[in-house]
C-alpha cells in the first residue's frame, strides 16, 4: 500500500502536477479518512450482522401452526428483522454523511434538503406515516410475535413476518393476508400463556351423571398423563355439568385448558376418546328424532306435523349446541 502511494503521489504531483505538496496532502488526509470511514462502517456491519443473524434466523424458521399457530417467537426475535433494517440504514447514512464531508462537500445543505424532503413526505403520504407509527406502537406493546395465531377483525392466521408498514398473516388453509398497520384495529391473540376450551354434547336424558363424571375424569387424567400431551395440559378435561335439559336429552358440558399451541386438536382427541370409551361403559348420545304421541281424531296429519316440528328444533339445538362448543 505505501509502495502504491509514493507512486501515485510521483505521477500526480511531480510527473503530471496536477496538484501541489499542500493539495497532496490535503488528498492523502481525505482519503485516508474516507477509507477508514468505510472500513469502520463495514466492522460496524459485520459486528451487527454477527449478534442479530441467530435471532433473525429463528424469527425466519418459525413454522404456521393450525388454529392455534405454531412454535411462537421471543420478543426479540420477533423485532430483529426490523432492528437490522433500522441498523443497516443508520450505518449507510451516517458513512455516506462522513464521505461527503470528507472530500469537501458540504452536508449542511443536504441535511436542511433532506429535512424539508421528510416534511413534505409526511403531509403528503399521512397513511403511509401512520402505517410506520402505528407499527412502531404495536411492536412497543408486543402485541403480537412471529408464529403466533392472531385476529385483527379484518383477517386472522400465524404472523409470518411483518415489514416497516404492514404485517403478513397465513391463514391455515393457506392463504396470505398482508394488512397495513394502520388497519389492525383491536387484536386478539390466541397464542399466549393459555386456551381455555369448552364444548357441549348431548346424552339420553336417562344417564348416569355421577358415572359420566367420573368416565370423562378418567379420560381427562390419561390424556393428561400420556407422552403426547403430558407438556400441553394445564387444566385436564373435566365435566362442568348440565348446560341445558332438550326434549330429547340433557346437554352437558365439558372443559379442559392447553398450552395455545394446538388446542382444536385436543379438543378433536378428547371427543374421539370419549365416544370410544363411552360405548365400552354404556354411556349413550342422545338421537335427534323425537317420539310424539297424539290423541283424539285428525290422527295421521296432526302427528306427522308434531313430529316434523319437533324434528326441525331438535336439529336447530343440535346447531346451536355444536357452533356453542365450537
Amino acid at each position: 500500500v505505501a509502495i502504491m502511494v509514493f507512486v501515485a503521489q510521483s505521477w500526480i504531483v511531480d510527473v503530471f502536477a496536477l496538484v501541489d505538496e499542500q493539495g497532496w496532502r490535503s488528498l492523502a488526509r481525505s482519503s485516508l479518512a474516507t477509507a477508514v470511514t468505510l472500513f469502520l462502517a463495514f466492522v460496524a456491519w459485520e459486528m451487527v450482522d454477527f449478534f442479530t443473524r441467530p435471532a433473525a434466523a429463528t424469527a425466519g424458521d418459525m413454522e404456521a401452526g393450525g388454529d392455534g399457530g405454531g412454535s411462537t417467537g421471543s420478543r426479540l426475535a420477533t423485532m430483529m428483522p426490523l432492528l437490522r433494517v433500522v441498523l443497516a440504514s443508520t450505518i449507510c447514512v451516517l458513512a455516506l454523511l462522513v464521505v461527503l464531508s470528507q472530500i469537501g462537500v458540504n452536508i449542511a445543505p443536504l441535511l436542511a434538503g433532506a429535512s424539508v424532503f421528510g416534511l413534505a413526505l409526511s403531509f403528503g403520504s399521512q397513511a403511509l406515516v401512520r402505517d410506520i407509527v402505528s407499527g412502531i406502537f404495536y411492536l412497543s406493546d408486543d402485541a403480537f410475535r412471529i408464529g403466533e395465531y392472531i385476529d385483527c377483525g379484518k383477517a386472522k392466521g400465524t404472523v409470518e413476518g411483518f415489514t416497516l408498514r404492514s404485517i403478513r398473516l397465513r391463514h391455515q388453509s393457506g392463504q396470505v393476508h398482508t394488512i397495513p398497520f394502520g388497519q389492525l384495529g383491536q387484536i386478539t391473540n390466541f397464542s399466549r400463556d393459555w386456551a381455555t376450551v369448552k364444548f357441549n354434547l348431548r346424552f339420553k336424558r336417562d344417564t348416569d351423571l355421577e358415572k359420566l363424571r367420573k368416565t370423562v375424569k378418567k379420560i381427562g387424567d390419561e390424556m393428561q398423563s400420556s407422552a403426547e400431551f403430558s407438556n400441553d395440559f394445564i387444566a385436564p378435561l373435566r365435566m362442568q355439568g348440565v348446560a341445558d335439559i332438550l326434549d330429547n336429552g340433557i346437554l352437558v358440558r365439558f372443559k379442559f385448558t392447553v398450552k395455545p399451541v394446538q388446542p382444536s386438536y385436543v379438543q378433536r382427541v378428547a371427543v374421539k376418546t370419549m365416544i370410544t370409551t363411552f360405548a365400552t361403559v354404556g354411556i349413550e348420545f342422545a338421537d335427534s328424532m323425537v317420539a310424539v304421541q297424539t290423541m283424539g281424531s285428525g290422527g295421521d296429519q296432526a302427528t306427522a306435523a308434531a313430529a316434523s316440528s319437533a324434528q326441525i328444533r331438535s336439529r336447530a339445538e343440535l346447531a346451536a349446541s355444536t357452533e356453542q362448543g365450537t
